[in-house]
């Protein structure tokens, strides 16, 4: 029997007259993974903010199984000058994970350095829930499969608002879905989740249908009857009909058609009362329009012998390649590789060495990972602005599409969630008309319909696509070539991710024996140091530890 840590019940939670929340239960399973979906909006992280105590419901509650747990919450995005003491002691462990270097400081740290530092903190806390907010955002692909496997490892219980759905797919055991203010758990990671909504969507569907067709059916006989009924009541008034109590008869039938049509619409109103069957919610969904312009030859980019230096360390070196108009490229590397770093050298706001070229006249439209930059003291009409009233329609037209009402039109952007401020970037490249994308995370903070409907658009985008993105199912569906990050420098590659990594699996030979090579190397000098102790030595368990480790690397090598 599976034990509770917690139960919602009934929670609500309204602003104004805005409803976030409509009476949602719920069961909270002790050591369960529990992913929570749903749009930007929603109410996710109200959610979230509601189980930290942060704030109380307008109705209802949260009722715990005995003592109420210690909590730890990891937010979304955090302010620089609001960043806590990443630097405590029981966070080490984490950051050595996580391969960030102690030395390493927050304020001075990249932007996936500082998201390790901050779920270092949270990890270390050792409460019994722990909430995660998009704690994926900025992480490479192995600092993701490390929280994966802490997550699926530990004995905690996990509340997690996420978009990655590699990620809800490896770590979730139930998902709670958000949708027009109701809850609905399922069972199992996003897969699972999205298969069995469908399967009740086209069911609810079919029943809808069905009770459809049966109230179209009694409503056609009631007209009918109402048709009788008038018919009747005519002839009772007509001249003559009183001759031989003809005038009677057709009031009588007419009263009888009038019992008809009043006892089917009492049973009709009555079953659907008890068993009205609502039409299925639309899902909520958005339409990007991101236009291409006219191309300006075969070369959008190309790098020769490129360096990039910086703050006296070097990214990369020795980089030459080429783009060419219409390629789809992700950039693939980890933490701190250089990977923004590039795309800022693009847009000329770094200095390098060596020659970057890009096509005269080429406009770019850039995403950058940041979402805190905006004027947030701007309404979306005053950032919007435009003389005439034509261009205001078509404007607010394509605001709709991207998910926003009129009531957005008047709000400061600071109002923003995180992911409607990602899509005022994007209205951006909209009203441009842009050659070339380059995103930096750009599925960061956007909610699932919103990345699904994005990579519809942008496989219809007729310019360059340049993009760095730990989606891996945003990648695998765009990329047709990769830059990777590695060794020193930038390679292109002319392949997908999945074929990448599938090359990447089969290691080369010469690689093979070079690594054979350097692990039996060590080894032989692990055990020469280890023959001249006693395991009472204080060094001897550190260098049988690294005996070991070195033996699992070896025999794990291909070829033996």
């Amino acid at each position: 029997m599976t034990m509770l840590l917690g139960t919602l019940n009934q929670l609500s939670i309204t602003h104004g007259e805005t409803v976030i929340l409509d009476r949602v239960s719920a069961d909270i399973p002790e050591g369960a993974c529990i992913a929570i979906v749903g749009a930007n909006g929603a109410g996710k992280t109200t959610l979230l903010s509601l189980l930290a105590g942060e704030m109380l419901p307008t109705s209802g509650s949260i009722g715990w199984h005995g003592k109420a747990p210690s909590v730890t919450y990891f937010r979304q995005e955090q302010e620089d000058e609001g960043a806590a003491d990443w630097e405590r002691a029981e966070t080490h462990l984490y950051r050595k994970k996580w391969n960030v270097p102690d030395q390493v400081q927050y304020l001075s740290a990249s932007g996936g350095e500082r998201m390790k530092m901050r779920l270092a903190g949270a990890l270390a806390d050792d409460s019994q829930l722990v909430l995660l907010d998009e704690p994926t955002n900025h992480l490479d692909s192995d600092s993701v499969e490390e929280l994966i496997r802490i997550i699926n490892e530990g004995k905690r219980t996990y509340m997690i608002v996420s978009h990655d759905r590699h990620f809800i797919d490896r770590t979730a055991d139930v998902v709670f879905e958000i949708e027009h203010g109701k809850l609905t758990a399922y069972a199992g990671n996003y897969s699972d989740y999205r298969d069995k909504k469908a399967v009740d969507r086209e069911i609810q569907q079919k029943h809808y249908e069905q009770q459809q067709r049966k109230i179209a059916q009694v409503e056609e006989q009631i007209e009918e009857l109402g048709n009788w009924s008038a018919k009747a009541h005519a002839e009772s008034t007509k001249k003559g009909a009183g001759v031989m109590g003809g005038k009677e008869y057709f009031r009588m039938k007419a009263k009888k058609r009038d019992v008809q049509i009043r006892s089917k619409q009492k049973r009709l109103e009555g079953e659907l009362e008890k068993n009205r069957i609502d039409k299925p919610e639309d899902e909520i969904g958005v339409s990007f329009d991101v236009k291409g312009r006219k191309k300006k030859g075969k070369r959008v980019l190309e790098l020769k012998g490129v360096r990039k230096v910086f703050g006296g360390q070097q990214l990369f070196a020795d980089v030459s390649f080429t783009v060419q108009a219409g390629e789809r490229i992700a950039l693939i590397g980890a933490n701190g590789a250089g990977k923004s770093t590039l795309f800022r050298m693009i847009l000329g706001e770094e200095t390098h060495e060596g020659d970057l070229w890009t096509t005269a006249g080429m406009t770019i439209g850039y995403l950058s990972q940041s979402v805190l930059d905006l004027p947030e003291d701007l309404t979306m009409a005053e950032y919007f602005y435009v003389d005439t009233f034509q261009e205001r329609g078509i404007i607010r037209t394509n605001l709709m599409n991207l998910g926003f009402t009129k009531e957005h039109w008047d709000l400061p952007l600071s109002a923003l969630s995180m992911g409607e401020r990602v899509k005022v970037k994007l209205m951006r490249f909209i009203l441009e008309g842009v050659d070339v994308l380059v995103l930096d995370e750009p599925t960061n903070h956007l909610d699932l319909p919103s990345r699904e409907e994005l990579e519809k658009t942008l496989e219809s985008f007729p310019g360059s696509l340049l993009f760095a993105s730990h989606d891996r199912y945003f990648t695998e569906r765009m990329a047709n070539g990769l830059l990777v990050f590695e060794k020193g420098t930038i390679r292109k590659v002319p392949m997908t991710l999945v074929e990448w990594q599938a090359r990447g699996a089969m290691v080369q030979p010469e690689e093979t024996a070079q690594e054979r090579l350097r692990l039996e190397t060590e080894l032989q000098a692990v055990l020469g140091e280890l023959s001249l102790m006693k395991p009472a030595d204080k060094k001897y368990a550190e260098l049988d530890r690294a005996f070991y480790e070195l033996s699992k690397q070896l025999r794990e090598l291909p070829g033996k």
